[in-house]
């Protein structure tokens, strides 16, 4: 008997995690055709190498994405970027999953050439590297995403005048976050509106969570405000 209910428990967990995992998915980029990886041409550069481009968008629900931007993290960037940014416009996506609905999320992401022996190899890494998260669950993991709502806080931020800042907050593995705090910001210091309407807009965002083994795991999430 006790067998049997174990077996029941498990039974109805795996359903119900199945069930969970329909209900939202995370913005990727496994398109069957005309996918990121696929579409970027690696650079004409001799001998072996390694590098990684951070990356960040919003994957629209037309598959599509937008506010796409990379940063270099070396000198010798720039040819990377240069072609993932000839790359990304024909490039598709698949949009973020939400109670079944399509949804608009933040996804930030690393893109990794790699060329060892004349062989040419780009892959793209769903996080964005952030060392909390990765010593926790691998490089591989699933970053959490932030679905994009209203976005009030931009009518209480500067428009014009240049500014960045750096938040955290912490996303649960049911997908609410808590405890959102600015830690690093460059450019004009903003007002205390701005600011509370970052930290509200950061703590009251629906977020896709993290995965880590194919399992929702709490992260910490990062993601930088500005213009």
């Amino acid at each position: 008997m006790k067998s049997q209910t174990h077996f029941l428990f498990l039974l109805s967990s795996i359903l119900f995690f199945s069930h969970s995992v329909a209900e939202k998915l995370p913005a990727n980029f496994n398109t069957q055709d005309k996918s990121l990886d696929q579409i970027i041409k690696f650079p004409d550069i001799k001998g072996d190498i390694s590098t990684t481009i951070n990356c960040s968008g919003v994957i629209q629900k037309n598959k599509k994405i937008k506010f796409f931007s990379c940063y270099k993290n070396q000198p010798g960037d720039e040819v990377y970027i240069y072609e993932i940014y000839k790359a990304f416009k024909k490039a598709r996506f698949n949009p973020a999953l939400l109670n079944r609905k399509k949804e608009e999320a933040l996804v930030q992401f690393r893109i990794f050439f790699k060329s060892k022996d004349n062989n040419n190899s780009i892959k793209i890494i769903n996080n964005i590297g952030y060392k909390e998260n990765v010593d926790a669950y691998g490089i591989n993991h699933i970053g959490a995403q932030r679905i994009i709502g209203a976005e009030i806080w931009q009518k209480h931020c500067p428009k014009f005048n240049q500014y960045n800042l750096l938040t955290k907050s912490h996303v649960n593995s049911e997908g609410y976050a808590s405890n959102a705090s600015i830690h690093d910001y460059k450019g004009i210091k903003i007002s205390q509106s701005c600011n509370n309407w970052i930290l509200s807009t950061l703590n009251s965002s629906k977020y896709i969570p993290a995965i880590s083994d194919g399992i929702f795991v709490p992260s910490t999430h990062i993601e930088v405000f500005g213009n």
